[in-house]
């Protein structure tokens, strides 16, 4: 069965039924922070998960439990779905203690955090989302929000300080224009960030990618790309000076297990045989 998630939610005062809009809003928030954790985990950027109401409860408190279902009929969706749910869990927990941004979580991701934090601060008295017995649930009560949403401000909104390196960063070509200046300009949706990155190519690497630059971006194709790298504060990539743009192969193209294998690598005799030949240095 594909991976599910149960969001317990609770108001505060007389009664602890939630407002229409508390309630709606909490669950969309959070359903989207898991659709932008996917996107920043998927090479392409799109969504392959959607998430369907299973179960619910009017018990105190309200209830309901998301079951993960392929948005391509058949497609299997459980190693994609266990890795989005458990970086989606680790990360909230990260946020509740910390001011580090969590891996996958883009500043989309973290805006929508934020919201989901505050409203248990604002309306709501609590609320408890449980991942099963492999990860360990959220909870997050009014004092554990107010904490939670000040260090995703943190992540947010750093003291600003611009700085530039040498370096790299790989995803997938999205599309190439021009800006203003006339420059030309390589859009990548980045492999680790899930954010878009601005790719300004001078030199060679417009040689290069004049060479790629239809057939390779419509197909969505892998791109390292090599340069100075702009940044507006710590880890927040501006755009980079493209100085070398390489096109890599597609991952159906890549050798597998069978490409690499040798059938007949002992030369016919067993393991065994042939590691003792070469610790007594006899020939094979």
């Amino acid at each position: 069965m594909s991976k599910t998630i149960k969001l317990s939610i609770k108001a505060r005062g007389e009664s602890d039924a939630p407002r229409v809009d508390d309630f709606l809003d909490q669950v969309r928030d959070y359903f989207e922070i898991l659709d932008g954790v996917e996107q920043a985990i998927a090479e392409d950027g799109a969504n392959a998960i959607e998430w369907r109401i299973v179960a619910a409860s009017t018990n105190s408190p309200i209830a309901l439990e998301a079951q993960a279902f392929p948005t391509a009929f058949a497609t299997n969706i459980d190693r994609r779905a266990d890795m989005v749910v458990r970086q989606t869990a680790f990360g909230m927990q990260q946020i509740k203690l910390t001011r580090e941004r969590p891996s996958y979580f883009t500043d989309k991701v973290l805006s929508k955090a934020e919201r989901f934090f505050e409203r248990v601060t604002d309306g709501l008295d609590s609320t408890v989302v449980e991942y099963g017995d492999d990860l360990p649930r959220l909870e997050v009560t009014p004092a554990v929000a107010r904490e939670a949403a000040a260090n995703v401000r943190s992540v947010l909104a750093p003291p600003d300080k611009p700085y530039a390196e040498l370096g790299s960063i790989e995803g997938t070509a999205k599309s190439i224009d021009r800006d203003g200046w006339g420059r030309l300009i390589l859009h990548v949706h980045g492999r680790l960030s899930g954010e878009e990155i601005k790719c300004v190519v001078t030199g060679d690497a417009a040689t290069v990618l004049g060479e790629h630059q239809i057939q390779d971006v419509w197909r969505s194709r892998r791109v390292q790309v090599y340069g100075v790298l702009h940044f507006r504060g710590l880890g927040k990539l501006q755009q980079i000076e493209a100085t070398s743009v390489r096109f890599l192969r597609d991952r159906s193209d890549l050798p597998d297990v069978d490409d690499i294998a040798d059938p007949d690598f002992t030369g016919g005799m067993t393991s065994e045989e042939y590691l003792a030949r070469l610790r007594n240095g006899e020939p094979n």
